[in-house]
């Protein structure tokens, strides 16, 4: 089975980070990165969701695995799996506080890893079943409210989780809506108006009937086109959507062209 989940591992014992990401590998999951601090591994989950996080609990900087798992929690949406060497049972209250979805004694096999992982990923996409379902958070989480970078939509291969900072545009494709990301493209039966309200206006900016763009990702505006960062896509604007492209020029340090 090869899988590709990406998950982050979060370990200062080198050689067993080592040792984990090689059994990971081997199983068919891809790894996103090693950290070996609780900061670290905050920004790194920042800088892009993984699919899974796998925190040791004791690691040797200030911040604990446990302390770690519980800010991430509350920013996110992410299965953390705890890794630990202790099995008593004051270690594991204070470990259940940030709700991991699962907790491995080591040392521990490839089987326990695995088998650990897929239940964690499953019961995770579960429970975004059943929030996605629930009338509270009718088709999307409600970012303004939840003070989260990412979203949950309900595209047409099922749910996604999408981290805000990875999109680069979206498209209005006749009766689908397209959020492009940097390798990936997700289609939703969405209606355009209605998903680009769940972004920040700030950062998103529409320059078409058929296009925002995340400001953050251009790479040039010339007038009437924008070209997108890493993808290097070019992008139309329309006439009544150029002055807002001011702001954009100001940090580029250009001039929009008529």
């Amino acid at each position: 089975m090869k899988s590709k989940y990406k998950i982050l591992i979060v370990e200062d014992e080198i050689l067993v980070a080592t040792d984990i990401e090689e059994s990971l590998e081997n199983l068919g999951y891809a790894v996103q990165k090693i950290v070996v601090t609780g900061e670290q591994a905050i920004a790194e989950v920042e800088r892009s969701l993984p699919d899974l996080v796998l925190m040791d609990i004791n690691l040797k900087d200030e911040m604990t695995g446990i302390e770690a798992a519980r800010v991430i929690s509350q920013k996110h949406d992410v299965p953390i799996i705890y890794l630990t060497a202790n099995a008593d049972i004051a270690t594991v209250n204070k470990a259940k506080v940030a709700l991991p979805y699962g907790y491995i004694i080591k040392p521990f096999t490839d089987k326990d890893l695995q088998t650990n992982i897929e239940i964690a990923i499953f019961k995770f996409g579960n429970d975004l079943k059943l929030k996605f379902e629930s009338e509270q958070f009718n088709t999307f989480f409600d970012l303004k409210d939840h003070e989260k970078n990412q979203i949950i939509v309900h595209a047409n291969q099922g749910l996604e989780k999408i981290n805000i900072d990875d999109v680069y545009f979206i498209e209005r494709d006749n009766e689908q809506t397209i959020i492009h990301l940097v390798d990936e493209e997700v289609a939703t039966n969405k209606l355009f108006a209605e998903l680009i309200e769940l972004f920040p206006k700030k950062k998103f900016i529409q320059v078409s009937e058929q296009f925002v763009i995340n400001s953050s990702k251009v790479f040039a505006v010339k007038y009437p086109e924008v070209i997108i960062s890493d993808k290097m896509s070019v992008i139309s604007v329309e006439e009544k959507y150029k002055e807002l492209l001011k702001d954009i020029n100001s940090e580029l340090g250009e001039i929009v062209d008529d």
